[in-house]
């Protein structure tokens, strides 16, 4: 009898189009040698780190848990249901700066930013923990990082004389340098799965339309097949789910750009076209470059599917997702018992109502955390899931809106990285420094520790 001898692939291994590469998620046939001396899961599975920022600070009466596990939940976090298990919530942490503007900028560095109304003046202290992991693991991914947002950044100085810069993003390259985020979930999408990046300055001409007009699956869609006839039976499964978890994200993408149900005439068509014009006009002449006009919730899941795919597919083991800017003015209004904008209802005066208010905008957030989670844990690799093989942080810079205090800032750490987390549990940080629970996580992943400070780790990571 002929026995076919395992197949070995690399892990960098991309299925090859025309046009368009794809990277794979973790398989068997990619073996279980550890990358460098980098923590990895219990099967050599990646362990990746994601950051959701919420902006606004939370009703911390109804977010502090009242005992030392998650069994009973607080009203904001009653939507993780079971994935209580599967998170810790940290409380009693201090951010290293309050403020809208400053407290956005030191959530994921641990550093006060220095002040300064000169951009050269722009100083964080040190890179944010995104980026020192992103960069620490940047030879065995398509992208070191993966910079998500869902706001217009904002130019000038804020109320407190900071430059709206360290309000604008949550990741630092190093620690004058803010990274640019993605706005436009096909403009993530491609530059993920069609190897295609974007200029966002206007063009005097009329620029090639990003939208594909071939699947990027169909395209890989032979070499994929030849792959997956070589493969065992367990990759060949995991193989197929995941195509058809990347058909779907893009299938949603795209069917935000074509619309169902017109009927188009002539005369429709000739309008459309002028209206086309003058949007492009004052998006800056690029339509991929602008928040789509998409309800937020959905918006807010498209961008977590995304981040999910990217950390599945291997092509980045860190990311970051602003919900809003630092001080966010979204109006919330489409939420059940919510009127206004979430900075003005964020600045209750502790009026009964408005606290309520932020309480249910808080617990929406959460649900849309939870949905992250789930993705996560639907997507298999060995005889895990990714979430299990992950960090996912959620949390604010600021912990009430009303005083834009820095204390007891609300966070909530999911995943178990690859069996090194236990969770389940409420964690009081008793007045430590934000900076001692990205030590701890660098800590766990066998990454030096490059965030400045003193403090050193947080006890109960």
């Amino acid at each position: 009898m002929n026995y076919i001898k395992p197949m070995r692939i690399s892990r960098r291994h991309m299925l090859r189009g025309v046009g368009a590469t794809m990277a794979l998620p973790f398989l068997e046939a990619m073996g279980a040698t550890p990358l460098k001396s980098l923590a990895v899961g219990p099967e050599g599975q990646p362990i990746r780190y994601a950051a959701i920022f919420m902006p606004n600070g939370v009703n911390t009466a109804q977010f502090t848990p009242t005992g030392s596990t998650l069994d009973t939940l607080p009203p904001i976090l009653q939507p993780l249901g079971s994935y209580a298990q599967h998170v810790n919530v940290i409380t009693g942490l201090k951010n290293a700066m309050g403020g809208h503007a400053g407290g956005t900028s030191s959530f994921l560095t641990g550093q006060r930013p220095k002040k300064g109304e000169n951009p050269a003046d722009v100083n964080i202290g040190n890179a944010s923990i995104d980026q020192i992991i992103g960069y620490a693991e940047k030879d065995s991914t398509a992208l070191p990082t993966l910079e998500l947002a869902m706001h217009t950044p904002r130019r000038g100085t804020s109320p407190s004389g900071l430059p709206w810069v360290y309000g604008n993003c949550v990741s630092w390259r190093n620690a004058t340098t803010p990274v640019p985020q993605e706005v436009n979930p096909m403009r993530a999408f491609m530059r993920l799965f069609e190897d295609a990046r974007l200029t966002s300055k206007p063009s005097r001409t009329r620029k090639k339309s990003f939208t594909p007009t071939k699947s990027v699956i169909d395209s890989v869609l032979d070499d994929a097949k030849q792959l997956q006839n070589r493969l065992g039976r367990d990759d060949q499964q995991k193989l197929d789910e995941y195509l058809t978890t990347v058909r779907d994200v893009e299938n949603r993408i795209l069917r935000q750009t074509q619309p169902k149900g017109l009927k188009i005439t002539e005369e429709i068509l000739a309008d459309i076209q002028n209206t086309e014009k003058k949007v492009k006009r004052s998006s800056g002449g690029d339509d991929l470059s602008v928040i789509p006009k998409i309800p937020f919730p959905e918006y807010t899941e498209m961008m977590m599917d995304i981040m999910a795919l990217a950390f599945w597919s291997n092509s980045t083991r860190a990311s970051t997702l602003m919900l809003g800017h630092g001080v966010d003015r979204r109006n919330m209004s489409f939420l059940d018992g919510v009127e206004g904008g979430h900075h003005s209802i964020s600045h209750h005066g502790n009026n009964p109502e408005k606290l309520q208010q932020q309480a249910l905008i808080n617990t929406f957030y959460v649900s849309q955390y939870t949905y992250f989670l789930e993705r996560l844990h639907s997507m298999k690799e060995g005889s895990n899931s990714v979430l299990e093989n992950s960090i996912v942080m959620m949390g604010s810079s600021i912990s009430n809106g009303q005083n834009h205090s820095p204390g007891n800032v609300p966070i909530i750490l999911g995943g178990n990285a690859g069996g090194r987390i236990k969770t389940n549990r409420h964690i009081n940080g008793a007045g430590a420094p934000i900076g001692t629970l990205h030590r701890s996580v660098l800590d766990t992943l066998n990454i030096d520790d490059q965030i400045k400070g003193k403090g050193g780790t947080l006890q109960g990571i």
